[in-house]
């Protein structure tokens, strides 16, 4: 549970295994106690009703509950849910958007609240870059479709300075006021005006480009920055380069998801880069010397004498670079000793020659292995 958060259950006053008429009557207990109308407005009461009414709203609802109960505060409570409903049956059924509509915060309805300025909607695009790319940065331009802002209009809705007027509704403030009688008397709550959606304007002569909108649907065309070490599916905000909303409103963002292709040699492991390299068995045994491809570009690699096989080799600092940092990983190559399955009779002989030399003892090319059991057995 939040460290900032009480227990829900000790918020109202009751058992953890309470009823949910027993919910609705510490509820309207409290509420008549702190309601900011019945406070004069006092700041400490119209907080301590916000902390009841959250309580109340999460423990009304039988799954926000168990899920409450199960993993204790978190966001999620307050996701995908309509919670104006807990509180119809005492008379202002829009307390919780009032209270917790804008990251739980906001102030009571009884005082005028300023109008919140609009904001456009997001857009997300994905975009690739190549492993290489990915891990030392790269500037991109980027193309999407956005409701962009009219320049015709500025974003006004009108090209006429007196094609836009003063809301009749609500007198400009983009809200109208409404009283309501609830069991502890009359309130007034707030909304937005439906006539100007909140502006406080109304297009009396809408621009021809744009249709009193502020924005039409276009092609837009941005640079952005991938920054070096940044993984596969990363996500990226450009701030304000989303879509326009309208008269008065600001721009909302664009995320764009970085896909990095996949590279035919490399892996990536954390900051570190994995490729592998294939020698021979002569070449393991005698030692070589190979040019090997890395994210730096070739670079000669030693291969030592008597190298076996699953031996890696680390070529410090040539890896990827730390995502929003400067240290780069390693480059490591794993390498495999590759056993040639066919043999000219030449290399079949001097392989036993070597054997010989050693005293190991090898298959004599004539028979099998079972045969091999087979005489074994008659000894």
């Amino acid at each position: 549970m939040a460290s900032d958060k009480r227990d829900y259950y000790e918020v109202l006053g009751v058992s953890r295994d309470c009823s949910l008429d027993e919910l609705k009557k510490a509820y309207r207990r409290l509420a008549r106690r702190y309601h900011p109308d019945v406070n004069n407005g006092d700041q400490s009461a119209e907080e301590k009703f916000k902390e009841i009414s959250e309580a109340y709203a999460v423990l009304s609802n039988e799954e926000k509950r168990r899920q409450y109960d199960q993993f204790g505060f978190s966001r999620d409570l307050f996701k995908d849910f309509d919670f104006s409903s807990a509180f119809s049956e005492f008379g202002f059924g829009d307390i919780f958007d009032m209270f917790f509509g804008n990251s739980f915060g906001g102030g009571f309805s009884t005082r005028q609240r300023s109008r919140r300025q609009r904001r456009g909607s997001d857009i997300d695009i994905d975009i690739e870059c190549s492993f290489k790319e990915a891990a030392f940065g790269v500037k991109k331009e980027v193309e999407y479709l956005v409701n962009d802002i009219c320049e015709v209009c500025g974003g006004r809705g009108s090209a006429d300075e007196e094609g836009i007027i003063t809301c009749s509704v609500c007198g400009g403030t983009g809200q109208v006021r409404n009283a309501r009688q609830t069991f502890i008397g009359s309130i007034i709550t707030t909304s937005i005006c439906k006539n100007c959606q909140g502006t406080g304007k109304v297009i009396k002569n809408p621009c021809k480009k744009c249709g009193g909108n502020g924005y039409y649907r276009k092609k837009k065309k941005v640079k952005v920055d991938i920054p070096a070490g940044i993984h596969d599916m990363d996500r990226l905000r450009v701030r304000d380069k989303g879509s326009y909303g309208g008269i008065d409103s600001i721009n909302g963002d664009l995320f764009i998801t970085v896909r990095v292709k996949p590279h035919p040699a490399f892996k990536r492991d954390g900051d570190d880069v994995i490729s592998s390299v294939d020698i021979s068995f002569a070449q393991a045994s005698l030692g070589c010397r190979l040019q090997l491809e890395t994210l730096d570009g070739t670079e000669e690699v030693i291969i030592k004498s008597g190298t076996q096989p699953g031996t890696k080799i680390v070529l410090k600092s040539r890896g990827m670079v730390h995502l929003n940092g400067y240290r780069r990983g390693d480059y490591i190559v794993n390498v495999n000793v590759k056993i040639p399955t066919k043999l000219t009779q030449e290399e079949e002989d001097l392989l036993r020659r070597f054997a010989g030399g050693r005293e190991e003892i090898v298959s004599d090319g004539n028979s099998s292995f079972f045969s091999g059991l087979k005489d074994a057995f008659k000894k």
